[in-house]
């Protein structure tokens, strides 16, 4: 008899967590249709965290890109590079920067890279010069350029 009583408990609670549910895909929703699905970069692995706080977002400049807010407050602020090549794996995988260049072009100048998002790239730059006054759009590219080539020759290593 008393577990029927616990199973009417549960369901009476049902209802309640239904409505927790339904707001909280309603957030995402109303969330993506801000920004295009070509166009936002969210940490699933960061946002599914039960760490999370309600799965926050934060908008890179723009409003065009987009990333999980806690794992952007998180980013390491004491260098420009060192912000700017975090910002990029948040945004992009590893993988991606490693196979890919700022224009596509590997260093002899063949188009043998993908090239990297170019509505992703001017968002990066634009949070770190807003994080980073004074510093410049070609420093920041040139930070870009160098994570790309650090995980092409991390990722050939054995």
């Amino acid at each position: 008899m008393a577990e029927i009583i616990d199973c009417l408990r549960a369901f009476e609670e049902l209802p309640e967590t239904l409505k927790l549910m339904k707001d909280c895909i309603a957030k995402v929703n109303a969330s993506m249709t801000h920004v295009s699905d070509n166009s936002m970069s969210i940490s699933m692995s960061s946002a599914m965290s039960s760490s999370e706080s309600e799965g926050e977002i934060h908008f890179l400049p723009g409003k065009s890109v987009a990333v999980s807010k806690r794992s952007f407050l998180r980013l390491n602020r004491t260098r420009m590079t060192v912000f700017a090549q975090e910002l990029a794996v948040l945004i992009f995988s590893k993988d991606t920067l490693a196979n890919s260049t700022l224009t596509g072009r590997n260093g002899r100048g063949d188009m043998t890279k993908g090239q990297l998002d170019v509505a992703k790239v001017p968002a990066i730059t634009d949070a770190v010069i807003e994080e980073f006054p004074g510093t410049t759009m070609s420093e920041v590219r040139a930070a870009l350029r160098r994570k790309c080539n650090n995980e092409h020759f991390s990722h050939k290593r054995p």
